[in-house]
């Protein structure tokens, strides 16, 4: 016991002869509140370090050229601190990071199912809004790689983005694409236009966006 917590048991005595039970009760509550919300901090700081190490595991065991693909041994790496996270830390930032990767090397091995049901984990734990925005423009374009007919179904999960400045070029992208498997492409042209002046503001370069919309004039031309 730390001389602190000596000092408040000793006060409790001193009180209790002086003043009764009634008074000594309220105290050792109080008391007890504090010690908790200490407890309750130490907890805290606990989980986020041990979130925050697993996570760097993670990335140190998955260290490799950009774009190549993950060794068998990475991929069970991978497997286990995302299970570890999702179920001991779901809470954390972490969690929701190493999801995220996971989704990724989803898509990459074209396990577009998947990578679904990750990216909707993560919906699920309602994180911060830029891992919000993030997870649904991603989500999206799952949906829509995987069919054409869940253009509208990527358009719900669109809709309830709530975008800042720096997410506007992606977020119009995927919806622009959306629209364009619907066959809508007025619609796909003017996300599309809206996601290149986003892009331009923030000093962005996308000439994906440009061919887009360079290929949806030629389209009109020839019709």
């Amino acid at each position: 016991m730390s001389r602190s917590d000596e000092e408040e048991v000793e006060l409790l005595k001193n009180l209790w002869q002086e003043y009764g039970k009634p008074v000594v009760a309220g105290v050792a509550i109080t008391v007890v509140a504090i010690f908790g919300y200490k407890a309750y901090q130490k907890n805290q700081l606990e989980t986020a370090a041990a979130s925050s190490q697993l996570y760097q595991s993670l990335l140190d065991a998955t260290q490799t050229a950009q774009g190549q693909p993950l060794s068998d041994q990475q991929k069970s790496t991978v497997k286990h601190v995302v299970e570890t996270l999702q179920s001991d830390y779901e809470s954390s930032q972490y969690a929701a990071f190493a999801t995220l990767f996971q989704a990724r090397e989803q898509v990459m091995d074209n396990d577009l199912e998947g990578a679904r049901a990750s990216l909707e984990w993560v919906l699920g734990q309602k994180p911060d809004q830029e891992v919000e925005l993030l997870t649904r423009a991603r989500l999206a374009r799952v949906m829509l790689s995987q069919s054409a007919d869940n253009a509208q179904a990527a358009l719900d999960v669109l809709a309830k983005a709530k975008s800042e400045a720096g997410f506007v070029a992606t977020i119009e992208s995927v919806r622009g694409d959306a629209f364009l498997a619907m066959g809508q492409k007025d619609k796909a042209r003017e996300s599309y236009e809206k996601a290149l002046d986003a892009a331009r503001n923030n000093g962005e370069s996308r000439p994906l966006l440009q061919f887009k919309l360079d290929d949806l004039a030629a389209n009109v031309k020839e019709g």
